[in-house]
């Protein structure tokens, strides 16, 4: 088993552990939103960077092995601005409507927004708008406006309840959660559980 440092700290890691399951299983706090335990590794809101000693850039936790040796530091300075351009970036069109949203109180983006950004938005352009109640199925729909393409309602649906029935369609900042077109959605007897794992109040 790996022992790794993570700010300083000796962390006894499992092997094939990535740093993000050993500094969590340590008690070591990191911000994460597409990251799941029972989901593979999809590594695109980026917000559980951290930065290897002797290096300038930062990396994402949730990607990197812990490798025998391995020094990293999640609080520098570099880290710090990095995770709060990506909060930035998250939130630029991300509606302001916690109190209604189903999440308040539960809810990581408003959680780490905080803990880690904390500043008014700098858009000084209005938010762009999305689709805000799309049905998925018959029971479940989602707000498009508060969904930050974490991809875990897709893979969960590929990967545990296996009816691959949801998908991001388009690219960039088109990009929308949907359906397949069979309607494999309604006939997935799992597909309640999206919900739960949806780090945000988008799925409803």
């Amino acid at each position: 088993m790996p022992e790794i440092f993570i700010n300083g700290q000796s962390v006894q890691a499992e092997r094939n552990q990535n740093v993000l399951d050993a500094a969590l299983a340590a008690g070591i706090e990191l911000p994460y939103f597409c990251w799941h335990p029972e989901l593979s590794i999809a590594g695109n809101c980026r917000v559980c960077a951290v930065q290897v000693e002797g290096r300038s850039w930062v990396e994402i936790a949730c990607n990197m092995p812990a490798t025998e040796g391995l020094r990293v530091q999640t609080d520098t300075e570099l880290v710090n601005e990095y995770r709060k351009s990506v909060l930035q970036l998250l939130t630029l069109n991300h509606p302001v409507d916690c109190g209604i949203c189903d999440k308040a109180g539960e809810c990581k983006l408003q959680d780490f927004h905080y803990q880690y950004n904390g500043s008014p938005s700098i858009s000084v352009d209005p938010k762009v708008r999305a689709t805000k109640f799309f049905p998925l199925s018959e029971r479940i729909i989602l707000d498009n406006e508060r969904c930050i393409l974490c991809s875990r309602c897709v893979r969960f649906t590929h990967e545990i309840s296996r009816s691959k029935a949801l998908g991001i369609k388009q690219r960039g900042g088109a990009s929308l959660v949907r359906p397949t077109e069979d309607g494999s959605f309604d006939s997935d007897v799992y597909s309640d559980n999206v919900i739960d794992i949806c780090p945000v109040g988008a799925l409803l």
